[in-house]
């Protein structure tokens, strides 16, 4: 298993913009072989209560293989276009 822990910034005013974008990103890489989780601290995508547009993210894999697959996956190709 693979743990992939990191953060996304944001503009703070962007973040209530980018939910849409987010909640796709998450169902559609839920829906991918080999994830385990996709799903950040307690929530989703969750945003820092002390950094305004930080987002804190967290997911898990079956292998590398299938996290090689999620980054080149179009739904990932369309959030970095975002």
């Amino acid at each position: 298993m693979l743990l992939a822990v990191g953060t996304v910034r944001l503009p703070p005013g962007d973040v209530p913009r980018a939910i849409s974008a987010m909640a796709h990103m998450v169902a559609s890489s839920r829906a991918e072989d080999g994830c385990m989780d996709y799903c950040y601290v307690e929530a989703c995508w969750a945003e820092d209560v002390l950094d305004p547009g930080l987002i804190h993210v967290r997911e898990s894999w079956g292998d590398r293989a299938a996290l090689d697959a999620h980054f080149a996956s179009a739904h990932i190709v369309g959030w970095r276009a975002t």
